[in-house]
């Protein structure tokens, strides 16, 4: 969050033909974009009103990724101060953290070869399983050298990038137009061109708010089913 003294549709809203969105800003939008940042600002609330009589600005930022995302709750933005930008206030909920989930082995990299190599030097005896207690013995042993020939033999994928638990296929979809259209508004910059990527950051952002409460409440409801069952 902070003051980044750049002009885009993004969260500037329509912009006025002597505001022009200059490269770097483009570069950091697409960056942005590219590492999965949310912008928590509503698109034309201004936050920085020049002394000098200029066109007030939205250049005071507030951006998140990752899990701190889903809790932060709400922003407010105060015109009222004694400075020419005003001041920020977000909300944050921060009675739990999402789910982590567990590593996944990459089958498909699987050393079968490997694999077999260890099971066979172990030479487990198998013959003397007379009795309930050794059969079980054997079961156990049989049973730690599959696990140990599995992490020799086959490897945990790449940790990549997670989504945000409230993330949809519908988001994707979205994210896809607004850099389509942003992509567009950068190589032919006309009116038309500039508004449809206003209108696609607009639809992304109610998307992503209405995708957090949706998920919000599954929680809360959840926690009252686990509260009054208790």
């Amino acid at each position: 969050m902070g003051d980044f003294n750049a002009h885009h549709v993004w969260w500037q809203g329509t912009l006025p033909q002597s505001a022009l969105t200059s490269t770097a800003t483009h570069s950091i939008v697409d960056w942005l974009e590219n590492n999965n940042f949310h912008l928590h600002n509503k698109a034309g609330i201004p936050t920085h009103h020049p002394r000098n009589g200029g066109n007030p600005s939205t250049i005071d930022l507030c951006f998140s990724c990752g899990s701190i995302t889903q809790a932060l709750q709400a922003l407010a933005i105060d015109h009222d101060t004694t400075l020419d930008h005003s001041s920020i206030t977000i909300t944050l909920s921060l009675l739990s953290s999402p789910p982590t989930t567990p590593p996944r082995r990459a089958w498909y990299k699987a050393d079968w070869n490997a694999f077999a190599s260890h099971i066979q030097s172990a030479s487990t005896d198998l013959t003397n399983t007379s009795g309930k207690e050794e059969t079980l013995r054997a079961i156990a042993n049989i049973t730690d050298l599959i696990h140990q020939a599995t992490d020799i033999a086959v490897p945990f994928m790449e940790s990549g990038k997670q989504d945000a638990p409230w993330w949809n296929h519908s988001l994707n979809l979205a994210k896809r137009a607004v850099k389509q259209a942003d992509r567009h508004a950068r190589q032919n910059p006309t009116d038309t061109n500039r508004k449809d990527a206003h209108q696609n950051h607009s639809h992304w952002s109610t998307m992503v708010r209405q995708a957090k409460n949706n998920y919000r409440i599954k929680q809360l409801q959840s926690t009252s089913i686990r509260l009054s069952g208790e």
